[in-house]
């Protein structure tokens, strides 16, 4: 059974920011239910630049398509959460990098558009930007460790429990930019501290 929009929207804002009842029921107002199958994107890259999906349940992945033509991972969200092409959001330019479905999906569509009037857009906009920003950080930070044990140490360490259990084993590979056999390895190599 799909969560009410307004119950999700204060699950996923939760301490993050904190929303009225009528700023919630403002933002509510102009969602529109939505379900992904695995594979399937969020949404299509032309609406990427105004597009968001909160989602109550479900693995997300944000990919780019590097020089040969290969999937490259750059972010994993589990719900409760909120996706976005966000640079491109903050660009106002088609994006770069696509936002699919891993697992199945549900939760609710929105557009940036019909929040500009909203009168904290701003405050909304700053949350989601620290939130991409330490996604980033925490991304350099694992790509910074030499060794493929070291990374999956830090991406078990610091990434989200669902995430960790329940992501594909080669998209894992993919975020850590190492091979499905390198990760195989250095996941039997890693003893308990």
């Amino acid at each position: 059974m799909r969560t009410d929009p307004e119950s999700l929207i204060r699950r996923v804002a939760g301490e993050h920011l904190r929303l009225s009842a009528s700023e919630v029921r403002m933002i509510a107002a102009g969602m529109t239910p939505m379900g992904r199958v695995p594979g399937e994107l969020l949404f299509a890259r032309t609406d990427a630049p105004s597009a968001f999906v909160l989602f109550d349940r479900g693995l997300v992945r944000t990919y780019g398509i590097d020089a040969d033509g290969r999937e490259r991972n750059l972010r994993f969200l589990a719900g409760p959460n909120f996706a976005a092409a966000l640079s491109s959001v903050i660009r106002g330019t088609a994006t770069e990098e696509w936002v699919a479905a891993v697992t199945e999906v549900e939760g609710y569509r929105g557009d940036f558009n019909a929040l500009q009037s909203h009168p904290r857009f701003g405050a909304l906009m700053r949350v989601l930007a620290e939130q991409h920003f330490l996604a980033l950080e925490r991304r350099v930070r694992t790509l910074q460790q030499p060794f493929a044990k070291a990374r999956y140490r830090v991406f078990r360490e610091e990434m989200d429990p669902a995430i960790v259990d329940a992501m594909p084993e080669h998209h894992v590979a993919s975020y850590l930019g190492v091979t499905p056999e390198t990760l195989s390895r250095a996941k039997r190599n890693l003893r308990p501290d």
